[in-house]
């Protein structure tokens, strides 16, 4: 009886032991600011910000505001966006696939070299293409609730 106890004991440690050995997130901060294109808000923006470490994402509201989910690692970061034209692709929610998954694929289709063209962009390149936006944020270390940024056409 007392060796059942100790089996028990010794495998409810190494489920421990071996859940608890994932890399651990980086300490980040909110960020939350409004997008602008041409001085108008832009709604539907999906926004991303990427540090060497991890990457925050969020989504403009109707007002053009928008709050990255898990926040953003203090430092610089880059920063690009993307709005799809509506109806330009017909995405099927029930079979799971949204924007950043097509994305996500058509990254794949084109070798992983690069975003390949989706078709339907409202963004530039300069400001939707991670490798082609130059835009960086400094996040402090208590986070920003104004972190604004004003995009052009052109």
């Amino acid at each position: 009886m007392a060796l059942k106890y100790y089996v028990v004991i010794c495998l409810v440690t190494l489920m421990v032991l071996g859940c608890g050995g994932g890399r651990k997130r980086p300490k980040t901060a909110r960020v939350a600011g409004t997008v602008y294109l041409d001085g108008k808000p832009l709604e539907g923006v999906e926004v991303s910000f990427l540090s060497d470490e991890f990457k925050g994402y969020g989504k403009t509201d109707s007002s053009g505001r928008y709050e990255l989910v898990q926040g953003a690692v203090p430092g610089v970061n880059k920063v690009y966006f993307s709005k799809i034209k509506p109806g330009a692709i017909e995405l099927d929610p029930e079979a799971g696939i949204d924007e950043e998954q097509l994305r996500a694929m058509s990254m794949a289709e084109d070798g992983g070299g690069g975003p390949a063209d989706i078709g339907g962009e409202i963004i530039p390149d300069h400001y939707s293409d991670p490798e082609q936006s130059k835009l960086t944020y400094d996040v402090s270390e208590g986070g920003d609730e104004a972190a604004d940024f004003r995009l052009t056409s052109n």
